[in-house]
């Protein structure tokens, strides 16, 4: 599907300029591109393909083409099937590809785009040429085999990086050099992406001011991005919550599409919302479940001000039958929830517990208690959240309530948290066999690399847990 982006006034011309115009060629050449903003993300990939958005710096992103490495014997081919969202966008849909394989891509320009792809390959110096970006991604892994997921919260990234009071961009800039390093699967920021305390307290002040702070985020993680596919968690900062105005939750909604896209509710056979807010999808032997804590409460629960208490967080009742029918009919080995915040608080202050604070603090408040109730009928092994900038791991009823703390806010929150320190980001790798689990000397001991976590580190789950701080 095409969505065209330009057009003009029509007009009648006389037969003669139409029979003469034949003569020439009328078609006019895009403006070529030659940079994008920032490596293009990766989302929304599935056992046979994935999403891909570019961002371009300057030039029309109809000039744009993107070529994939099917394998080594076919060589480079063009994806054909583009959309063009905005002025400044291109994202393709690549299909037709193989589970748990890894594939090379290019983002390229101009008709002699492919000799420079065949240059690269032969070891030819392309800074020069049309290849604008060039990576590679790994596609959804089939029951049993390993993987590794790097898992960030809290960036808190806004439209100017000059701003005092939020995110810290050296943080974000080293966190995703290491995890390019790391070369995980996937990606996932468990909410509180961008940030505006610049214009005050929530909500974001505009859509351009929105574009700026998702840009930002994106080209902070460098390759990152380019490397891994990402998933996002809806946070408080992110636009969406359900005290805000219904155009100011559709403005914000629809540049997360834009800049910060994700799966919609047909990607996976776990569905979800129709905007995107939540899903969930299975990668290996792990289910992972994205919820959305912010959008369905229609009471101000905010840090300055609000009108309720810290038990009125609700999912809704539609996205928590929906919890319910994905936990019963899993199947996967491992099992995760991912969410910005507990559904309910119980942190060391009031005003804090009604924010959403205090992790498995609050198991049993309000609506959590009902969620955590299905986490222990259902074996969910690890509540992942972010919102309290802190690195902590709460054991309750046997469940881990887990954060990674935070990649770049310089507010840590340690009300009601005992030893609870900033981090950047977890590295988690899940592995099918036993017999390569390696973080602990006996597959009866808890692993010390995982700090606690004694349930989650029972012998084919984790090889490696890294609180990597900066």
């Amino acid at each position: 599907m095409f969505r065209l982006l330009w057009g003009g006034p029509t007009f009648i011309l006389p037969a003669l300029f139409v029979v003469l115009s034949c003569n020439i060629n009328p078609v006019v050449p895009f403006d070529t591109v030659s940079q994008l903003q920032a490596a293009p993300i990766i989302f929304a990939p599935t056992k046979n393909g994935f999403e891909i958005n570019a961002v371009v710096a300057d030039g029309d992103p109809r000039s744009l083409r993107l070529f994939v490495q099917r394998s080594v014997d076919t060589g480079w081919t063009e994806v054909d099937t583009v959309r063009y969202p905005a002025g400044d966008i291109a994202e393709w849909s690549v299909t037709d590809l193989s589970p748990g394989t890894v594939y090379p891509y290019a983002i390229v320009t101009g008709e002699d785009a492919l000799k420079a792809l065949e240059k690269a390959d032969s070891g030819v110096d392309t800074s020069t040429d049309t290849v604008l970006y060039s990576g590679s991604m790994v596609t959804q892994r089939e029951p049993g085999e390993s993987f590794s997921v790097a898992l960030i919260s809290d960036t808190h990234i806004g439209a100017e990086l000059g701003f005092m009071n939020q995110g810290i961009p050296e943080v974000l800039k080293k966190v995703g050099v290491q995890i390019k390093n790391c070369r995980p699967d996937f990606i996932i920021n468990l909410g509180d992406i961008v940030d505006f305390h610049q214009y005050g307290f929530e909500p974001p002040p505009s859509e351009s001011a929105l574009r700026a702070a998702y840009l930002n985020y994106r080209s902070l993680l460098g390759d990152a991005i380019g490397q891994a596919s990402h998933y996002q968690v809806i946070g408080n900062w992110d636009g969406e919550n359900g005290w805000f105005t219904q155009l100011e939750i559709a403005a914000s909604r629809g540049q997360r599409h834009l800049y910060m896209p994700g799966p919609s509710s047909e990607t996976y056979l776990e569905g979800g919302s129709s905007e995107g807010g939540y899903y969930a999808f299975t990668w290996g032997d792990a289910l992972f479940i994205v919820l959305n804590v912010q959008s369905y409460i229609t009471n101000i629960l905010s840090l300055v001000s609000a009108d309720g208490d810290s038990a009125d967080w609700t999912l809704g009742e539609e996205q928590l039958a929906w919890l319910k029918a994905t936990l019963e009919s899993a199947s996967s080995t491992w099992r995760f929830i991912c969410i910005h915040h507990t559904v309910g608080g119980a942190a060391g202050t009031e005003m804090n517990s009604i924010y959403g604070r205090g992790g498995g603090r609050a198991a049993h408040v309000g609506e959590q208690a009902t969620i955590h109730q299905l986490m222990i009928d259902y074996d969910v092994d690890i509540f992942f959240y972010g919102h309290d900038h802190v690195f902590t791991d709460m054991v309750v009823d046997d469940i881990h309530y887990t954060l990674p703390g935070s990649a770049g806010a310089p507010w840590i929150n340690t009300g009601g948290y005992r030893g609870g320190q900033r981090s950047t980001y977890r590295r988690i790798r899940c592995m099918y066999s036993s017999s390569i689990w390696t973080a602990t000397p006996s597959t009866n001991s808890p692993c010390r690399a995982c700090r606690g976590l004694s349930r989650a580190c029972r012998p084919g789950l984790f090889d490696e847990v890294v609180n990597q701080r900066l």
